[in-house]
């Protein structure tokens, strides 16, 4: 009677115990994910404190050492403050400790744009190290002026 006890008791522990260890644990966001996180920071973002928890220690050096003038207007014309949206991989290169992304997406207001991250890993979490886009210029229809001065010819 002891050992079919113990025998079960043993297999119990052992089935718990294989659970335990086959569990997926939390897993940290992948290079996109950690790209959108930023984005989504850096389209709220008043001031580059906000942005350091998203950003390398490469890029937050950058930031603190620039002059304060010209910290603002790159958060005031930062792509995320055109909402992109349908952000699509064209292509990614990743390994252990960094990542290169080539995106499409769309603007806030539908213009089509492409773009190329490269994302390093700092402290096991995807971090953003750089970030290039290429956006159409906005069309801007001419002002009631030029289309006279169009229309005198």
């Amino acid at each position: 009677m002891g050992i079919p006890r113990l025998t079960t008791v043993g297999l119990v522990v052992l089935f718990l115990v294989g659970v335990s260890v086959s569990r997926p644990s939390a897993q940290t966001p992948g290079p996109l994910e950690a790209y959108k996180a930023y984005l989504d920071a850096a389209s709220k973002a008043t001031t580059p404190d906000a942005l350091f928890p998203f950003i390398s220690k490469e890029y937050k050096s950058m930031l603190q050492s620039a002059p304060k003038t010209e910290v603002e207007k790159m958060l005031k014309m930062s792509i995320a403050k055109d909402k992109l949206t349908d952000i699509t991989v064209v292509s990614q290169k990743i390994d252990a400790t960094k990542a290169v992304l080539e995106l499409t997406a769309k603007t806030g207001d539908g213009r089509a744009t492409s773009g190329k991250v490269t994302m390093v890993k700092e402290g096991g979490a995807w971090k953003t190290d750089e970030d290039a886009w290429a956006t159409p210029i906005k069309k801007v229809p001419p002002s009631p002026r030029l289309r006279r001065a169009g229309a005198a010819r």
